[in-house]
């Protein structure tokens, strides 16, 4: 921990190029920051008076980190190449892996830093035990990471920062809205939930969760928004969920799917995915 946090090149995207610009543009900087440090503040007092549910609080989060996360990565290596920087951060002393660390490593930080700013309207959220506060933010920070590594990998492969911005917003529009829209037109309304409703074991969630790839009902399952749709029914149940015998079917058979840790367990292995790629790609390059 002490190697990475002494790159140079993820202190300078952390500290040295945020203190650049705000000596560039102070008051506009200020200004940006004093709007949204009020509106942040007027949004949580909203929270506190008001305690929404677990789906309404974890929607407004996972918009605000949808909005915000390819803004932490969509330009940190496609500057490199429109500012012509690329030829001569490969010629430094940083290897490859410092160079990776560099970016992702700032990006993940970034996602990091507004997860826990977000935190507060997840537990001021009228909700109840340990799994529906873990589960809501593994899939907070799990999407978060997802845009972030998906920004960075973007930001490399098509070196241009307006087209990577572009795709990055293109294509949540399509996998988070239209795709789902094009699915309840197209195909059983009711089949989503009555696959839920049918799980009452691990075995039948493990078998549903297969089935689910081929039957088209794996783009709303892992749809952020209905994960939090879906997690107020969480309410009503205990944390020992194997402990009670009167449950709801249909809460149960989410228990039984570990709801919100299975998706945020794809985001995060996804997000990894394309790291990887990032880092083959920069690797690859630093090699010539």
């Amino acid at each position: 921990m002490k190697t990475l946090w002494e790159n140079p090149l993820l202190q300078y995207h952390l500290l040295g190029a945020t203190r650049h610009r705000w000596k560039r543009q102070p008051w506009l900087y200020w200004a940006a920051t004093l709007g949204t440090g009020l509106a942040y503040l007027l949004a949580l007092q909203t929270a506190v008076n008001y305690r929404p549910g677990i789906d309404i609080a974890l929607w407004f989060s996972l918009f605000i980190m949808c909005l915000a996360a390819p803004l932490m990565a969509y330009n940190l290596l496609s500057s490199e190449y429109e500012k012509q920087t690329w030829e001569s951060l490969v010629l430094t002393r940083l290897t490859a892996r410092e160079i990776f660390w560099g970016k992702w490593g700032v990006a993940l930080t970034r996602v990091a830093v507004l997860t826990l700013l977000l935190a507060p309207f997840l537990l001021f959220s009228d909700i109840r035990g340990w799994y529906t506060t873990t589960a809501a933010f593994i899939v907070l920070f799990g999407w978060g990471a997802l845009l972030a590594s998906l920004g960075v990998w973007l930001s490399f492969k098509l070196k241009r920062t307006l087209t990577t911005a572009s795709v990055l917003y293109a294509g949540q529009v399509f996998v988070l809205l239209l795709f789902p829209m094009l699915y309840f037109i197209l195909g059983e309304r009711s089949l989503p939930r009555e696959l839920i409703s049918a799980v009452q074991s691990y075995g039948d969630a493990y078998y549903t969760w297969i089935i689910c790839l081929f039957n088209g009902a794996f783009i709303i399952y892992i749809n952020p928004f209905y994960v939090a749709l879906e997690m107020e029914h969480f309410r009503w149940l205990s944390d020992w969920w194997w402990t009670e015998h009167n449950g709801n079917a249909y809460q149960q058979g989410l228990r039984y799917m570990l709801w919100g840790f299975t998706q945020g367990g794809i985001y995060l292995g996804l997000a990894l995915l394309f790291a990887g790629f990032t880092y083959r790609g920069i690797k690859i390059s630093w090699r010539k």
